[in-house]
């Protein structure tokens, strides 16, 4: 009974000291700005400029992307980490292209605070095609991307203006001003448009809201509503809702032509072409 009781003491002091160790190190993490891991500092990896670039891709799994505009006559990258992943990221030129890359996973012991961050500076007015790819960050975009393939795991992608491209998201928001024509592919997560001419693509889990829309959209939304404020489309369109409710503010005369299997349709329909289809398996349709 002595021994299970030297045990029982001995093991919590054991935890008390390790407690102890956690808070102090939380303390000090929070009077360094958050930046560590096990003291260690947020660091400049990588910054250089080059000329006469078109076109970026990154491929990494853990980095956040940022794109700015800049009053500068080159693109400049700039990169912050952990001094410890320095050797596992990359920057290589290519005539034209830039490719930036992480070569090798981060394993990270301990509390890891530190952000790691690729800022890309581009000159003001310049139009980019920037291809992307990443595991586990989110990316954004202040900059014009003339023509775009961004795919992201897990992290949001915020685009300010984008041309042409194609999206794809497993799990993440994704939040665009202004685009041209997009292809759009979410498994979880919202999207959210603020004007666009040409849209198509599917939603598996999540709500899309489009402000906007001025020449024509086919899009299918698995659960979740699908919501346009202002409707104007010149060719014809498609909604499909599968569980979710339908609801776009018409801004000129259209036919629609609309059904449901459960929910109420409320809709101001004429003969004028071009013709808007609309279907929802479970959930209201409203046009007006």
């Amino acid at each position: 009974m002595k021994k299970n009781k030297k045990w029982i003491i001995a093991s919590i002091i054991i935890i008390l000291v390790i407690i102890i160790a956690l808070i102090s190190l939380i303390i000090f993490g929070i009077s360094q700005k958050g930046n560590f891991s096990f003291l260690e500092k947020t660091a400049v990896l990588y910054e250089n400029s080059f000329r006469k670039i078109e076109k970026i891709a990154v491929d990494v799994s853990s980095y956040d992307v940022k794109i700015k505009e800049s009053d500068i006559d080159n693109i400049t990258i700039q990169i912050t980490g952990s001094k410890k992943n320095q050797d596992k990221i990359k920057v290589e030129e290519q005539n034209d292209k830039l490719k930036i890359y992480q070569d090798g996973s981060i394993i990270c012991i301990g509390l890891c605070l530190y952000k790691e961050v690729i800022t890309i500076y581009v000159p003001n007015n310049y139009e980019l095609e920037y291809n992307h790819e990443s595991t586990s960050g989110s990316l954004s975009s202040e900059v014009l991307i003339n023509t775009g393939n961004i795919k992201t795991t897990s992290g949001d992608i915020l685009l300010n203006s984008i041309n042409s491209g194609f999206l794809k998201s497993t799990s993440g928001n994704i939040e665009i001003t202004s685009a041209t024509s997009l292809e759009i592919s979410s498994t979880s997560g919202d999207i959210d448009i603020k004007n666009i001419e040409n849209l198509t693509g599917s939603t598996k889990s999540g709500n899309i809201k489009v402000n906007n829309l001025t020449n024509k959209i086919n899009y299918v939304a698995t659960s979740g509503d699908i919501k346009i404020n202002k409707f104007s489309i010149n060719e014809d369109s498609s909604l499909s809702a599968t569980s979710g409710n339908i609801d776009i503010g018409l801004e000129k005369d259209i036919f629609i032509n609309a059904s449901t299997k459960s929910g109420d349709i409320d809709i101001s329909n004429t003969n004028n072409n071009p013709t808007l289809t609309i279907t929802t398996t479970s959930g209201d349709i409203t046009a007006r």
